[in-house]
């Protein structure tokens, strides 16, 4: 028994290691990978069909401002990555594709206080950034 486990060992010992090194190196994540939502608020209409089709209820419809510049207020989902279990029934059922999901899923959203888990418009929008890579990309 000894004997097989120090061959194994031995065996093992130049083939290169599977643990990942993060988060130093990034994992670089498939096409089906489902992250953080992003919201197109050009494309929303505020039906809050996101709302409803929610099975952990993360998501609910806010009054919030256009853009940045603007004054006039529109519905827009707001998600608490908290309670979100990235199923994508909302990205699914959305009727104009306003959302869709991206890479994103540590990077910025891992936080200490459950507070800073809710996904305003504006964050959603990445209108507010949520956290820059060194060549300053979102």
């Amino acid at each position: 028994m000894v004997l097989k486990n120090l061959l194994v060992s031995v065996r093992n010992f130049y083939k290169s290691p599977v643990t990942r090194i993060y988060p130093e190196h990034d994992t670089e994540m498939s096409d089906r990978f489902k992250g953080l939502q992003k919201l197109d608020k050009e494309a929303c209409i505020g039906c809050g069909i996101c709302a409803n089709t929610c099975p952990n209820e993360a998501i609910r419809v806010v009054r919030a401002r256009i853009n940045k510049d603007s004054k006039k207020q529109r519905w827009f989902p707001e998600i608490d990555i908290g309670h979100c279990m990235f199923c994508g029934l909302c990205i699914d059922q959305c009727p104009k594709e306003a959302l869709s999901s991206t890479k994103v899923c540590a990077k910025g959203i891992v936080t200490w206080q459950h507070e800073d888990l809710l996904c305003t418009p504006d964050i959603l929008a990445r209108e507010v950034v949520i956290v820059e890579d060194e060549e300053g990309e979102q």
